[in-house]
């Protein structure tokens, strides 16, 4: 200051300042670089855990729908019998695997759920994956809304049925839990008569059938999420 430094040392001041704030900005650089990768790793991870459910509940989807178009396919074939039409051979089948069963998809969504729980949905980059989870959820949640009315109709078909049904069922049901006594002629022959004669299995068999074509539907549109979703899941974990 004695000898009118004054500048220089205003100059080397401003120096080390910038170099610090230099340093900060280079140190802050670098741990987000850090949190990205470590965010981008357990992006990856989650990504891989949810491919896996998927997959599981997409086999879990296929297998329903088969089963579930076999319950359509027989309700409504049982109503033809039902109705005078021919097909009396098939009848114990249409009634055990048709009218009596009743089928839902069993999805695995434990990655998703726990994703959820944990509030860190936003480590999901892709906006369209994070829109059709939120979207296959809901539905999930939602979409079985007609679960109980459904279970309701196939229990009130049961115990219609349920005086004669043991002598329709089909012997290789019966084989398949040890019963190796064949039904006889007659007993068979009584019991359809009297389920052809059975009004009220008619009548709830017929609001069974239009609630099982809307199961199917609503299977299928959960099998389109999943594929949609399996989709935004490999093109993210390609990149």
């Amino acid at each position: 200051m004695e000898k009118n430094n004054t500048g220089k040392y205003l100059k080397y001041a401003i120096g080390e300042i910038v170099l610090v704030v230099i340093g900060i900005l280079i140190a802050l650089s670098i741990n987000n670089w850090n949190e990205n990768r470590k965010q981008s790793i357990e992006e990856i991870a989650i990504l891989k855990a949810m491919k896996t459910d998927f997959l599981e509940t997409k086999n879990r989807a296929k297998e329903t729908i088969e089963l579930q178009k076999e319950v359509v396919d027989y309700c409504y074939k049982l109503q033809i019998i039902m109705n005078g039409e021919k097909g009396i051979d098939s009848i114990g089948e249409y009634i055990y695997r048709g009218a009596l069963s009743y089928w839902r998809i069993e999805p695995v969504n434990g990655t998703y759920d726990g994703l959820i729980g944990s509030g860190k949905t936003d480590i999901i980059k892709n906006q369209n994956l994070k829109s059709l989870l939120a979207e296959y959820s809901a539905e999930i949640k939602y979409g079985f809304e007609d679960e109980e009315f459904g279970l309701e109709l196939t229990s009130l078909l049961t115990e219609k049925s349920s005086p004669y049904s043991a002598f329709l069922e089909p012997e290789k049901y019966r084989k398949r839990v040890g019963i190796e006594k064949p039904i006889s002629d007659e007993k068979r022959n009584n019991a359809i008569a009297e389920h052809l004669n059975n009004n009220s299995f008619l009548g709830i068999l017929v609001a069974k059938s239009d609630m099982a074509h809307n199961r199917l539907v609503y299977q299928k549109n959960i099998l389109d999420f999943v594929e949609k979703i399996l989709i935004q899941i490999e093109k993210e974990l390609e990149n």
